[in-house]
């Protein structure tokens, strides 16, 4: 259920004089997160909705949340998930957001769907707000005593370039966590890919504690020095799942659930069942695969890839990104999930003139020669990056001269740094020291 209402920004200079703009709230149920749920499942979340109410700041120092994620679940050019988290001594304030475009004095309060932190007696307040303007700044909070945090809205096209972060396998040492956070948030990324392996907490009840780690992280590295929040896409890795990999038992959305239970809630994309895709107006598109996790790669994942691959021919800049890599810089080339991603999905991406894939897991920087069917292949071949070391212990790699398919490998944490312009992807890998490491520009796809 949508509700629209007018939302009267008088003297914006984001939006001219005296202009109303529409914006849409929009409830989902947490359990389960479905991209098909209907209407009538969310109808129960709007009868609290009562009157919007303005506020004023009480004097004093403002406190910030134990966890701050935006992410999408539709069009990241005009919409925002925001999930607001509280400590249970804080489960009395109501459950809602408030959000005014910046440089504005009026907030608006926005009703919240308040449900609990897995394994833990911490609370998350999550809103959706859809009807945005693209490229404009909108600030957010908990409540009036609450520290303010703004987001920027993506563009419509790419009259600017785009800027991601991207990478994996971050880990439990919140040390190397906040420094490679720092070293991306230097390039002032619009938003975060990450292809899984969070917090490895393994979906375990006792680990619960590392996921409180990589929140603290994430409100106090990854935001810039004014207050910016950059929006996360994140994807599932092995330790995410309770037991690392999909055998035979993943049979319902409960069953993945009960595996996987803080990746199910703590991100509302990609939701269920555990894959997905973001379109960013015509210019882009990311593809989060599962790579046999909490869902097999075969059968309906392959057949959902083929349609979500060829329904964006016409996408310049189509990215598949998931955790286990098909061109392995550290493990053995001849792994099942490995196999499987060549033998599944690679033939999708080269009938459709992918030129980029994200790949991580093996805890190493590695670029890929342009790979097409098996062999290097300069004018259609796919580089493959990544391979996860944001901040886990990097591995030792291949030997670049032994390996026909690895142009560069080494054993150092690092992120991506991609910018996106209309007709090339600009991509520098950093450490974090945020020194270049390896450079490349990937060409926009030919239609």
């Amino acid at each position: 259920m949508k509700i629209h209402f007018p939302y009267g920004f008088g003297k914006n200079p984001l939006y001219g004089e005296n202009t109303t703009h529409a914006i849409t709230l929009t409830m989902t149920r947490h359990q389960p997160l479905n991209r098909n749920s209907s209407t009538a499942n969310r109808i129960c979340f709007f009868l609290a909705l009562t009157a919007l109410a303005s506020f004023s700041a009480p004097a004093g120092e403002k406190t910030a949340p134990p966890g701050i994620i935006l992410t999408w679940t539709g069009d990241p050019t005009t919409s925002i998930v925001i999930d607001w988290h509280r400590l249970v001594e804080n489960k009395d304030v109501p459950a809602a957001i408030q959000a005014r475009p910046r440089g504005t004095d009026e907030w608006r309060s926005f009703p919240a769907e308040r449900f609990p932190f897995p394994h833990s007696d911490r609370l998350i307040d999550r809103i959706a707000i859809e009807g945005l303007q693209p490229d404009t700044e909108y600030e957010f909070r908990g409540s009036p005593r609450e520290k303010t945090y703004w987001f920027r809205t993506m563009p419509a096209t790419l009259e600017r370039p785009l800027v991601i972060a991207a990478g994996g396998d971050i880990g439990p040492h919140q040390e190397h966590i906040n420094l490679m956070n720092r070293a991306a948030m230097e390039h002032d990324p619009d938003f975060v890919v990450w292809g899984g392996d969070l917090s490895y907490a393994d979906g375990r009840a006792d680990r619960v504690g590392r996921w409180y780690q990589f929140l603290d992280s994430m409100v106090e590295t990854l935001v810039t020095p004014e207050g910016r929040v950059p929006p996360v896409v994140v994807g599932m890795g092995n330790h995410e799942i309770r037991g690392g990999y999909h055998r035979n038992r993943i049979n319902s959305h409960a069953d993945r659930v009960r595996l996987a239970p803080y990746f199910y809630a703590l991100y509302a994309f990609p939701g269920d069942p555990g894959y997905g895709v973001l379109d960013f107006g015509e210019y882009l598109s990311i593809v989060m695969g599962d790579s046999d996790h909490s869902n097999p790669i075969a059968g309906e994942q392959t057949d959902w890839m083929r349609r979500t691959l060829e329904e964006r021919r016409n996408v310049p800049h189509l990215i598949p990104v998931y955790h286990v890599p098909a061109w392995p810089s550290n493990r053995s080339f001849d792994g099942r999930v490995s196999a499987a991603v060549r033998e599944h999905w690679v033939p999708l991406f080269e009938q459709n003139n992918i030129r980029l894939a994200l790949e991580h897991h093996d805890h190493t920087y590695k670029r890929t020669v342009p790979i097409f069917e098996g062999e290097e292949n300069a004018e259609r071949g796919i580089v493959y990056l990544g391979d996860g070391s944001w901040a886990m212990s990097p591995r030792r790699v291949h030997s670049v001269e032994d390996t026909w398919y690895l142009e560069k490998a080494e054993s150092v944490r690092h992120c991506l740094i991609i910018t996106v312009h209309p007709d090339r992807k600009e991509i520098r890998a950093i450490n974090p020291d945020g020194a270049e490491i390896d450079a490349i520009t990937i060409p926009a796809r030919s239609r």
